[in-house]
């Protein structure tokens, strides 16, 4: 039995269990001066307790995919956050030197690269023949090719996701970071690009990716618990999209954002009707 591939699927199977549970039904309850969970914090709601109705008026925008966490930010931001997303891509270069050693010391059978060629002639001479021989129809086995590249591909797609892109941009990242960053990239330097991976990773990754998506929200908005568990909370986004989660947990800050405009303010009980003013908003 193949140890590698056993870990593997024991890992994909615990890792869709905690997902699913992870995915709550969200029911907003709105009370008095209550703001509704999809309202962003650009919106204002007011109650009128004699009418027995909540009126709300949208300032700049309302987004019923916007989660607003305690610590005031968003998820996912409400514009494209590149400063994040470049931040992100520079710890892929650190991950991937790291996930290249790790392949490398794994046995031959698991990987399929071929050291003795690479000690001989040198990496840099692989990379050339590798890159002008493919791509080619790869004999990887399937946990590899269709479990753990859908995966890889998912977490690519949510780099750009968690930073503000919309679904086509965040798979058009994804398939660049799959195509040029490892299958033309690092894994060039000890295989040929595989067709599979190519088509694979990106496509199959964007729609896990975007199952990640919808799940890390539902993970936020119940505090970051999974089954009522902070551990298997914080896990499951550490899996789901470790980039962004690591650089939270350092801190990470948007820049800051200031926006003025004309909006309601407040509401005339005897007018019935709102009461205008400027609104001045500063977004750290």
């Amino acid at each position: 039995m193949n140890p590698f591939k056993t870990i593997s699927q024991s890992i994909i199977f615990l890792f869709a269990i905690s997902i699913s549970f992870g995915q709550q039904v969200e029911k907003p309850i709105i009370t008095s001066n209550q703001l509704l969970e999809f309202l962003t914090q650009n919106s204002l709601a007011y109650s009128d307790a004699q009418l027995e109705k909540v009126n709300y008026y949208n300032m700049l925008t309302v987004g019923d995919t916007t989660v607003m966490l305690k610590n005031g930010t968003t998820y996912p931001p409400t514009h494209r956050d590149y400063r994040r997303l470049g931040y992100d891509s520079a710890m892929y270069v650190g991950a991937a030197i790291a996930a290249f050693g790790i392949l490398y010391a794994m046995p031959e059978s698991v990987t399929n690269w071929d050291k003795e060629d690479m000690k001989e002639n040198g990496i840099f001479h692989k990379w050339k023949e590798n890159v002008k021989a493919g791509p080619v129809w790869d004999e990887d086995d399937w946990v590899l090719n269709y479990i753990t590249h859908p995966y890889c591909g998912g977490i690519y797609y949510m780099t750009a996701r968690s930073s503000g892109f919309n679904i086509f941009e965040s798979f058009l990242y994804s398939a660049f970071m799959s195509t040029f960053f490892w299958e033309y990239g690092i894994e060039a330097f000890a295989e040929i690009p595989s067709k599979q991976d190519l088509i694979i990773t990106p496509v199959l990754g964007s729609v896990v990716g975007e199952g990640f998506f919808y799940a890390k929200k539902s993970i936020l908005r119940n505090d970051h618990r999974v089954l009522k568990s902070k551990f298997l909370g914080y896990t499951s986004l550490a899996l789901m999209d470790p980039f962004n989660t690591l650089l939270d947990s350092f801190g990470y800050k948007e820049r800051v954002k200031t926006q003025m405009n004309v909006a309601p303010v407040g509401f005339d009980q005897g007018a019935r009707r709102p009461v205008w003013g400027v609104n001045f908003n500063m977004q750290f």
